[in-house]
């Protein structure tokens, strides 16, 4: 869920905080049940190992919350094969396009904040595709950019707000966020 955590702030908006603090404490009440059974537990290693589980669950979770630029990366490799097939999308011509793109087919939903991929400009006379990993109320969003060749400085146009290209990813992805 952290890692998607800019699809529930999209999504659910001001209930997204509740909403992922009731997770994270559900995560953190499991993470303790197990280390009160694995402590019952006379032999030393169901208790280490517990433990290292349960630090890498709860502090990899408070990371990635906190790190911005992590989560970015450890998001593009996980879903890698999904970001590549959003790449390769066929877009229809400019003026058949809306505001915030066009809809990804089902299976790669969970790529954008809203399940589309949207032409946020031109670099090196090639369309900017984007992906938003967040879209804010009432306009701003950053997220994943794809780019061929290397990428123009920008600005280029976050749904009303200037992103830049900041942390080069992968395959032509780079991650915009404010300039």
């Amino acid at each position: 869920m952290t890692l998607h955590r800019g699809w529930f702030f999209t999504r659910f908006w001001i209930l997204a905080i509740p909403l992922l603090l009731g997770v994270f404490m559900s995560v953190v009440a499991g993470f303790v049940l197990m280390l009160f059974l694995a402590g019952r537990d006379q032999r030393l290693w169901p208790r280490i190992s517990t433990a290292v589980l349960a630090l890498i669950g709860v502090g990899g979770s408070v990371l990635l919350y906190f790190d911005s630029e992590a989560t970015a990366r450890i998001r593009f490799w996980v879903e890698r094969p999904a970001f590549s097939a959003a790449a390769q999308i066929d877009l229809p011509a400019d003026r058949e396009i809306d505001y915030y793109g066009v809809d990804l087919p089902a299976h790669l939903c969970f790529v954008s904040a809203n399940c589309k991929v949207a032409v946020i400009g031109t670099s090196g006379g090639q369309p900017v595709r984007f992906v938003p990993d967040y879209i804010g109320i009432p306009d701003d969003a950053h997220g994943y950019g794809h780019f061929v060749g290397k990428p123009e400085p920008g600005p280029y146009n976050g749904f009303g707000e200037p992103i830049c290209p900041t942390m080069e990813l992968d395959g032509g992805w780079w991650w915009l966020d404010f300039c």
